[in-house]
């Protein structure tokens, strides 16, 4: 997951530390087959609980936590001094918040509670 750094591959976009939350989320919760039937797909993404509903969550809640989820609004104090001790040490909070926020989200007994939410923050 390397590549997810600085907003992917240093593109700006994405932080990589929400990224790999999702990623490792979809290592847990992620299909393992192609479902039965369009109904059967549709259920376990829209469900209640559901998938997307639990994807959701992260960059809804990163948004709140951070005010925003683009790397380079995030570290624009550092644009200049890319791998400064501050910026690291920024980073690094962001990676340990958003893995914490996996882990408690990969409980599967608390799937109902956090796939179960309304979506988030909807955009055009």
């Amino acid at each position: 997951m390397t590549g997810f750094g600085g907003g992917m591959g240093h593109f700006g976009d994405t932080c990589g530390a929400l990224v790999g939350a999702i990623a490792a989320l979809g290592a847990v919760y992620g299909r393992r087959r192609i479902p039965d039937s369009p109904k059967a797909s549709k259920e376990q993404m829209h469900g209640t609980p559901g998938l997307y509903q639990l994807f959701n969550r992260l960059p809804n809640e990163f948004q709140r936590r951070f005010g925003n989820t683009q790397c380079r609004v995030l570290t624009g104090p550092w644009q200049t001094n890319w791998l400064c001790r501050d910026h690291l040490k920024f980073c690094r909070n962001l990676v340990i918040n958003m893995a914490g926020l996996a882990a408690e989200m990969a409980v599967p007994k608390d799937l109902a509670r956090w796939g179960s939410g309304p979506f988030g923050i909807k955009h055009p």
